[in-house]
């Protein structure tokens, strides 16, 4: 009984602490809203959060940590939305609906998308924790293994043409950063008065067609 109830306070604990970094995340993003995430301090992020500012620093090691963990929570449930795409499309008509889902999650959770980019600079990961830097490693890892399988996959099946796979994600990478900097700026709307929707489109067939065999 004894043992029981140790490991009942223990897993209380453990949620009680889970909840408080989640808090503490939250009252971030929402202090991003407001201001640029580079002028806001722990402090206004512990009043936030209505917790000390020593409590933050006992979840996060610095303020470039709590950028890194909204980051790579962010890239974790793009990652999600890409495995709910069904594996029974052709390889081409999946990397349009993964762009599609990109650009998409990327316009509805703004703060965090442009936070993520920021966050990609190599001089910012060399501020961070080594765990957090080893999960950043991890994750492109995963990233790129998953899509090098769906890119070959398209190469065998004659839809996508036959390049380096890594040439292919270079170029796709590239594509995008460059269209979500544009959506960030809202520099698209130079354009004829065009419209994120017709941009996302626009941008995505663009993509597409870059992929596909010649």
């Amino acid at each position: 009984m004894i043992e029981s109830a140790q490991n009942e306070g223990t897993s209380r604990k453990e949620r009680e602490f889970q909840r408080r970094e989640q808090d503490i995340l939250m009252a971030a993003v929402a202090l991003f809203s407001e201001d640029s995430w580079e002028n806001v301090t722990v402090a206004q992020i512990a009043t936030r959060a209505e917790i000390g500012k020593g409590t933050v620093y006992k979840h996060f090691a610095s303020k470039e940590d709590i950028y890194a963990r909204l980051s790579l929570d962010f890239h974790y449930q793009l990652m999600s939305i890409y495995q709910e795409i069904s594996l029974e499309l052709n390889s081409l008509d999946f990397m349009k609906e993964a762009i599609y889902q990109s650009f998409k999650f990327y316009s509805s959770n703004q703060i965090c998308g442009k936070l993520s980019e920021f966050c990609k600079r190599k001089d910012f990961k060399s501020r961070i924790s080594e765990s957090l830097s080893k999960e950043y490693e991890m994750l492109d890892q995963k990233f790129e293994e998953f899509f090098g399988v769906i890119l070959q996959k398209g190469i065998e099946e004659g839809v996508i043409d036959d390049r380096p796979i890594m040439h292919l994600m270079i170029g796709m990478e590239a594509t995008f950063e460059g269209a979500i900097s544009m959506m960030t700026n809202d520099s698209y709307t130079d354009f004829s008065e065009l419209n994120e929707d017709t941009f996302v489109d626009v941008v995505t067939g663009f993509m597409v067609s870059a992929l596909a065999k010649r």
